[in-house]
């Protein structure tokens, strides 16, 4: 029987057992090792050859995306399964073309998480339905790379401003524009950039490495 190596990755150690016990199900006797944190995976990556990692998107002062580079660039076969509570929406498409093989929600139920890191194990691509038929629609729409684009100019004025941390009253001052007016925009940004808040607005803006003063 072979045993696979597994490294979970979170800072979360309750995620981790849920994970591990998962795995588990998968495979009887599976070697699961565990890191809390970016500098924690990297050591163990570099010493050890895993058949698979599952890591959280959001550690702790840990930049995934720096991260998860390096350790391709270490071990360029590793197969990798992102777990996160981050959208998909905003994250996965870059992440597959760094190559993960997968990027999951932690809302996902049992049997998706098995079936992820099944795919995964394997060598084979998990996208979720919802992110199959987001990059569907991406295609056939030929939408553009950078999400900020499908803005209109008064939308990338506003988005700056709450980039900035802005009050709304600022925003009013500054722009001479009612609070109705401005929350109406900021519904139309979120929904455009399918982001829920202003911090999601913030790590998009990160992903697309764009100062929020040069707007």
């Amino acid at each position: 029987m072979t045993t696979n190596r597994f490294l979970v990755a979170d800072d979360h150690s309750i995620v981790r057992m849920g994970l591990k016990t998962l795995i588990k199900d998968i495979q009887p006797f599976p070697q699961v090792e565990e890191a809390a944190d970016g500098d924690t995976v990297t050591a163990l990556v570099k010493k050890n050859d895993y058949d698979m990692i599952v890591m959280d998107f959001n550690m702790p002062g840990t930049d995934a995306m720096t991260l998860i580079s390096n350790l391709l660039a270490y071990k360029e076969k590793t197969r990798i399964l992102i777990f996160s509570m981050n959208s998909e929406i905003l994250y996965a498409k870059r992440l597959l073309k760094l190559g993960v093989l997968g990027y999951l929600s932690k809302e996902s139920p049992a049997e998706e998480i098995r079936l992820a890191i099944e795919t995964v194990l394997n060598g084979q691509l998990y996208m979720s339905p919802e992110l199959k038929k987001y990059m569907y629609e991406d295609m056939v729409t030929k939408k553009t790379d950078n999400s900020f684009e499908k803005l209109s100019n008064r939308e990338i004025q506003l988005a700056k401003y709450f980039l900035l941390g802005y009050s709304v009253s600022e925003i009013m001052k500054t722009l001479n524009l009612h609070s109705s007016t401005i929350g109406t925009h900021k519904l139309r940004i979120f929904e455009k950039l399918k982001v829920k808040n202003v911090l999601e607005l913030a790590e998009l803006a990160k992903l697309y490495q764009l100062d929020p003063s040069q707007i």
